[in-house]
């Protein structure tokens, strides 16, 4: 307990620091996360390291980051097409010449690559785009489901939500990590309004406590797959990277699909 409670005030700090100061600093901040969790992936899906199709991973990431990067003119649209189509047709083709690198291990990389990616990057994107209260009440808004329906669920629990998945997971602590989440959001917007209305503050913070409780169980269900129980083990007491941020990746997916960011 000791060394998960160091530990966790360890990143926070380092988290916090260029999560402040903004800027291209975030910027890199989350590119490095993306890349640390992009290995943990390769990892779980045992994808050789430092081979070709682990470095192109990597290359699509960055790549997917250029249009955050400040020394660069390009827009989104121009790299996420050509990173998509050139990833899809390497990955599918490498399955030719490796009789062990099945179709399932390129869809699973390609997947991996892209919601990684695009995870990452508007988690950096909102940062810029949105601001830094606006980007910090998304993230305690996560935590706050996180502990919501770790207590409620602790305390009222007894509905199975994916017991496929994740056994420990219930139906009644999904509903009170959104309950809690959304009475955490309306006390931060009465305190120091970091929405643009009441509204989209409702909107908003149900979509993060959805995006961010199937992000759990995606990442649950990738690791019980392929039998690993954690993604890493970079934090002593926390596991890897996507073990800590797996919600943010898809909180951040979600929030851009549905025009939040």
């Amino acid at each position: 307990m000791k060394e998960r409670v160091i530990t966790g005030i360890i990143i926070l700090i380092l988290f916090m620091i260029p999560f402040y100061v903004g800027a291209f600093w975030f910027t890199y901040l989350a590119l490095i996360l993306a890349i640390i969790a992009f290995h943990e992936l390769t990892t779980i899906i045992k994808i050789r390291k430092y081979g070709t199709k682990y470095f192109v991973g990597i290359i699509g990431i960055v790549l997917l980051f250029l249009p955050l990067l400040p020394f660069l003119n390009v827009t989104f649209e121009i790299i996420q097409i050509k990173v998509l189509l050139a990833l899809v047709l390497f990955f599918l083709t490498s399955t030719i010449f490796n009789i062990e690198y099945s179709i399932e291990k390129a869809g699973t990389l390609l997947i991996g690559v892209l919601y990684i990616g695009f995870g990452f990057v508007f988690l950096a994107e909102a940062r810029i785009d949105e601001g830094l209260i606006w980007t910090l009440a998304v993230l305690i808004s996560i935590w706050a489901t996180d502990s919501g329906a770790y207590f409620v669920g602790r305390k009222f629990g007894k509905r199975k939500l994916a017991p496929n998945v994740s056994p420990n997971k219930t139906i009644e602590g999904s509903v009170g990590g959104i309950i809690i989440a959304l009475i955490i959001g309306l006390i931060m917007q009465a305190s120091f309004h970091p929405f643009a209305s009441y509204g989209e503050t409702l909107l908003l913070i149900f979509v993060v406590s959805i995006a961010g409780q199937v992000g759990d169980l995606v990442e649950s269900a990738l690791k019980r797959h392929f039998k690993v129980k954690d993604s890493g083990k970079l934090l002593p007491g926390h596991g890897g990277i996507l073990d800590r941020l797996d919600s943010w990746i898809f909180v951040f997916i979600g929030l851009k699909l549905v025009g939040l960011i």
